[in-house]
């Protein structure tokens, strides 16, 4: 029985990560090509590349959890884009920017639910694949998990331009 190991992952850390990452230069652009032409997400993406940047790997079997999680949420940020950009003609600049602000909001509350997400997996002690979860937790993947995500999608393209390589 593997020694019970936590892992506490912020989102506070996770939300600086990713307003920091997306502001580089073609990060913003990859995502949305993502989103728009491979029906990815976006905050999936960036915790994927936060987790790599921490050698924290992930396990297939976690980041389709993971996916799975975001289909309530995506359907909502989906349906409020779509709104949002519905809207836009009628409105002034501060108006638009309103629903631009709880937007972000939507997103920060998703990148909660992937962290949350996160956090269970590294509760090792409490998880039925202890051993599968050990080894998230520890980095032992071969890949890693946002080139893994990019294959998926048939979006390798994308791959250096996520992770800001230009």
């Amino acid at each position: 029985m593997p020694t019970p190991r936590s892992l506490s992952l912020s989102t506070q850390d996770f939300w600086q990560f990713s307003l920091s990452h997306y502001a580089r230069a073609g990060v913003k652009t990859a995502s949305l090509t993502l989103q728009n032409e491979y029906q990815g997400n976006v905050n999936l993406a960036l915790l994927l590349h936060w987790l790599d940047t921490q050698r924290i790997g992930l396990t297939d079997l976690e980041i389709n959890a993971l996916i799975t999680v975001l289909t309530l949420s995506d359907t909502r940020l989906e349906q409020y884009r779509a709104m949002r950009q519905q809207l836009k003609p009628q409105l002034d600049q501060a108006g638009y920017q309103q629903l631009l602000a709880f937007e972000l909001e939507l997103e920060k509350s998703q990148q909660h639910e992937l962290l949350g997400q996160i956090n269970q997996f590294a509760c090792v002690g409490s998880n039925p694949t202890a051993e599968v979860v050990k080894e998230a937790v520890t980095g032992a993947t071969s890949e890693n998990n946002l080139a893994r995500y990019c294959q998926l999608l048939g979006a390798s393209t994308l791959l250096l331009r996520l992770q800001a390589h230009q």
